[in-house]
């Protein structure tokens, strides 16, 4: 297989790379910045001409995506949704035969407490971030492209792992200031995807049936505090918690979103996309995936954590 990567400078396209190439395919890179990756070509997938990236490709892998919890309306579209329409259109133009794409869980947040869902579960009326509206929007545009090119997506949950700049690197930064919050004492129960899980479920969910997407995640759920306590004691770092009450954290997050847009634009230490994943329980069903796929989760958290700390 000749298969292209989008988004290959990040946690899960680095691990993509190097899953596809252990089994013996060849790979096409790119990213907007330059980067050390095997047939790599810089492009950025809002402007430039796509023609060369999906020339003689048979399964494009889209990882690419504005993934923050803080940005404009215009932005997360242009980065999520627009690139997405214009990928697909030239991958159908090139004739590809597969195309893959990274959505997210997000789209399932709703401020409540949300377990084993699996993928038909309700959505929210309104999502909870700029980013899961483009995520949510760009999905379904990729599903209803299904046709003479096979379009697929997997919707995995909080990856980790090496080249991880989200989730464990954002911990461990709160941790090294010394205080960490606890919103609701940390009971949030959270199932995360170790890098390389969902980069074997991408490639399986290639060959999976068109139109269809895939709850991914390591199989095993854990509260946020149960998750820090493992960080704590592989990183070795000294910190205390406090708890702090759901609605309170909301609306400090509210204030200091407001404080952050009066004063330029950057991004605030606690956003309400922060405290609504940290504070509420998201957990996903991943039977659909192991029934369709055989998507089988290899590494545990504390095997998956251990690599961070190398």
């Amino acid at each position: 297989m000749r298969a292209l990567v989008t988004g290959a400078s990040g946690c899960l396209g680095r691990a993509l790379v190097e899953e596809l190439k252990q089994q013996g395919h060849e790979v096409v890179t790119t990213a907007r910045r330059p980067v050390d990756l095997p047939g790599f070509i810089a492009a950025d997938l809002m402007t430039d001409d796509l023609r060369p990236l999906v020339a003689g490709i048979e399964t494009v892998f889209h990882c690419a995506a504005l993934s923050s919890a803080w940005g404009s309306r215009s932005e997360f579209r242009a980065a999520n949704i627009s690139a997405t329409e214009r990928l697909l259109e030239a991958s159908e133009i090139a004739g590809v035969g597969r195309f893959v794409f990274a959505s997210s869980p997000s789209i399932y947040a709703d401020g409540t407490d949300r377990l084993n869902l699996t993928e038909n579960a309700l959505l929210p009326s309104r999502c909870m971030s700029l980013y899961a509206e483009s995520k949510r929007a760009a999905e379904r545009i990729v599903l209803n492209h299904d046709g003479a090119m096979r379009c697929t997506a997997i919707r995995p949950r909080a990856i980790y792992g090496r080249h991880d700049r989200a989730l464990l690197p954002r911990l461990i930064e709160a941790m090294q200031r010394g205080k960490l919050p606890m919103i609701d004492g940390g009971r949030a129960l959270i199932d995360v995807t170790h890098r390389r899980d969902a980069a074997r479920a991408m490639i399986l969910a290639a060959d999976g049936p068109g139109g269809h997407v895939w709850n991914i995640t390591s199989g095993e759920a854990f509260s946020f505090r149960e998750l820090v306590e493992i960080a704590g004691r592989r990183s070795g770092i000294a910190f205390r918690t406090f708890p702090i009450p759901y609605r309170l954290a909301e609306l400090l997050a509210a204030i200091s979103e407001t404080a952050a847009r009066i004063g330029g634009g950057k991004e605030p230490r606690l956003t309400r996309q922060a405290v609504a994943s940290l504070g509420r329980s998201l957990t996903l069903d991943i039977s659909a995936a192991r029934r369709d796929l055989g998507y089988r989760p290899l590494v545990s958290f504390e095997q998956g954590v251990a690599e961070c700390f190398a």
